[in-house]
């Protein structure tokens, strides 16, 4: 068994997958929009959902992300800070990825060494998730 993250946006999904990609230099395992969906007379697909991301896969590190658009109901932008993904790694990566992160995004908590860490922090990106990034209390803070 193993547990993952799953990340739903209201229509900016893509975008979300491009910043995530920049930030943790990855790429995309899986993408499905929803005109991947066989057609169906019951439930036909509205245009302007055709575009939307069905299902997506990142791969960040030895770890999973997934993350669709939401379609059919509405998000509730209220809940977006009650879960972070905590991604651990070395020092570079973790500068990088706060950096890219927080361009249109808000620091939360700026990077700085800690007792459990040469280098952590807290950024929400521009789509409000939030993202505790920790260097390995191993690496030297540089």
């Amino acid at each position: 068994m193993k547990a993952c993250p799953y990340l739903t946006f209201a229509g900016q999904c893509a975008q979300a997958i491009e910043l995530y990609k920049k930030a943790f230099k990855t790429d995309t395992l899986v993408l499905m929009k929803f005109s991947d969906i066989p057609p169906s007379p019951d439930f036909p697909l509205p245009k302007e959902a055709k575009e939307l991301i069905l299902q997506a896969t990142l791969k960040i590190g030895e770890s999973i992300v997934r993350m669709s658009d939401c379609f059919g109901h509405p998000l509730n932008e209220q809940e977006t800070e009650r879960v972070a993904i905590a991604v651990e790694s070395d020092v570079p990566t973790v500068k990088h990825a706060f950096a890219t992160l927080a361009e249109e995004g808000r620091v939360g908590v700026p990077l700085s060494e800690q007792f459990y860490s040469p280098c952590t922090g807290v950024v929400f990106d521009k789509f409000g998730v939030m993202w505790n990034l920790i260097a390995d209390p191993q690496q030297p803070a540089k």
